[in-house]
């Protein structure tokens, strides 16, 4: 897929959240695209201990890796906060409805990014599933979440859904039998309808004024340091603040918190009424990226930057 090069960073999450232009009908003030911010932050990392024997190019799609599938969790962890602060009905597991949210949001943009970003967080779930086979831990069925390959699989489902042609070899890559493919148009339709439905009384009208979203970035320690500056210098918790407030009417104010954990991790605590995503967990991505891809993809990843990792 070709790189995302005109699309900002405010525009790229606000149309991903709500699935049209800037909520206050103005157009996005001129700041480097994502894409450039990437390509900045990749040259920053040049002399990086573990990043400096990588190209410019491999340096790039590590911090793709990492950066896209750090926003599927923030986006996963907002549909939590939407459906526990609009008091959303959900007719099965919550997770599940999270995951489907965050991929929903990124494929209404339906540019080359979004896309992109999809299909490294399927990879990651591909990748997790992977390592946990080699280090033996067990599967939890009785866990909260689907396993691991399920999760993926939900995400390349809904991205055929949405277009069977455009994501074909996307699915075939990941094995997807052709009759499942063939049901996730319905999948799709009828995820992408409830969402729309559910949340058309929460959009936030002219009239109305603006929640305040809180973001901190908290002190990381010496190893995540680099994630912490990393992720500043992006300002993704602060685009994905403000287009949050400006497109939906929330009930009160809450915060946008990325911070050092001791696990990888991301969280709503509705108690304290902050969203946490830990500097872990992008250490955590950069890790596995490291181990099982290096500059290679695996099952759903469908770059053609890239070659098939061996196994």
């Amino acid at each position: 897929m070709a790189p995302m090069r005109n699309l900002t960073l405010g525009a790229l999450i606000g149309v991903s959240l709500l699935g049209c232009g800037a909520a206050s009908g103005q157009p996005a003030p001129a700041v480097p695209s994502f894409q450039t911010r990437i390509e900045d932050l990749a040259r920053s990392l040049q002399n990086n201990p573990r990043l400096k024997n990588l190209t410019e190019r491999q340096r790039i799609d590590r911090v793709e890796f990492v950066i896209g599938n750090t926003l599927f969790v923030l986006l996963h962890e907002l549909g939590h906060v939407i459906i526990d602060e609009m008091k959303l009905p959900v007719l099965g597991r919550q997770e599940d409805t999270a995951d489907t949210f965050a991929a929903l949001r990124l494929l209404t943009i339906g540019t080359s990014f979004t896309q992109r970003v999809l299909g490294e967080a399927s990879t990651g779930w591909f990748l997790s599933d992977r390592r946990d086979q080699q280090t033996g831990e067990k599967p939890l069925y009785f866990g909260e979440h689907n396993l691991n390959q399920q999760r993926a699989y939900q995400i390349v489902c809904l991205m055929v859904g949405s277009d069977a042609d455009k994501f074909k070899s996307l699915a075939d890559a990941s094995k997807m039998p052709k009759p499942r493919q063939e049901t996730c148009k319905e999948d799709y339709a009828r995820a992408s309808s409830s969402w729309d439905m559910v949340l058309k009384p929460h959009r936030r009208t002219a009239n109305q004024p603006e929640t305040k979203i809180n973001v901190v970035y908290r002190d990381a320690e010496d190893r995540l340091a680099g994630f912490a500056k990393s992720f500043q210098a992006v300002r993704m918790l602060e685009t994905v603040a403000q287009r949050s407030s400006a497109e939906y009417a929330w009930p009160g104010p809450f915060t946008l918190e990325m911070k050092s954990c001791g696990r990888p991790d991301a969280a709503w605590d509705d108690k304290s009424r902050t969203l946490r995503i830990c500097y872990d967990l992008a250490f955590d991505f950069a890790e596995l990226y490291r181990a099982y891809v290096y500059d290679a993809p695996v099952q759903a990843t469908a770059d053609p930057r890239r070659k098939r990792a061996k196994k």
